[in-house]
């Protein structure tokens, strides 16, 4: 089960460099598996209705840098019809987990930055693992990964990097708060086209 879903990724990653490539796509290599995760994990069951959810294989200390969308495995579109051109053309039950892993952000220019085509109203699609970071979700539960800033007393603008908000035990999942990055309404999605 698990082995499919990392043959969906492969075959997404090869279909996007073939059709779409605004953005350079990684091929992995056996040394290098251009990972958005910059810690050690592992796919598991999640429970709670959650289907599967990434767990931490080792400690991670509080401000560690968890996952970095600039590893060079992050598929983006910029307009609605090209992405649902490429949905349309998936196998079906690919087609059902890549709506699942992508998300819409809309990324603020920073200094030095302003030219990054990521910037704006943008599609992601993590071609790795990272897809199956779940929300935070239940009576209590807060997300141990946090978009922006290591800072506790910093809250910078949501980007392209993740950082664990306190100490996540080994076997602990791995979640994040959605709403940092995406409306919970979703109308960015209109906005895009779709």
């Amino acid at each position: 089960d698990i082995e499919k879903v990392y043959q969906q990724f492969n075959e997404l990653r090869d279909k996007y460099a073939k059709e779409v490539n605004l953005v350079p796509i990684q091929q992995p290599t056996p040394d290098n598996s251009f990972s958005l995760m910059t810690v050690p994990s592992e796919i598991k069951a999640a429970g709670g209705g959650k289907g599967k959810g990434l767990f931490a294989s080792e400690m991670i200390k509080k401000g560690s840098l968890v996952m970095s969308l600039n590893a060079g495995n992050v598929g983006i579109f910029k307009d609605g019809a090209t992405w649902r051109k490429f949905v349309a053309t998936l196998p079906r039950e690919t087609a059902c987990n890549f709506i699942e892993w992508c998300w819409i952000q809309e990324i603020i220019p920073d200094e030095g930055n302003e030219d990054d085509i990521r910037n704006g109203l943008t599609i992601f699609c993590a071609f790795d693992e990272s897809s199956l970071m779940n929300a935070a979700w239940g009576y209590g539960e807060e997300a141990n990964v946090r978009c922006g800033s290591s800072d506790d007393n910093e809250e910078g603008p949501c980007r392209f990097d993740y950082y664990a908000t306190r100490d996540i035990e080994a076997g602990e999942e791995l979640t994040v708060n959605y709403d940092e990055f995406e409306d919970p309404d979703q109308h960015q999605w209109v906005l895009i086209g779709l």
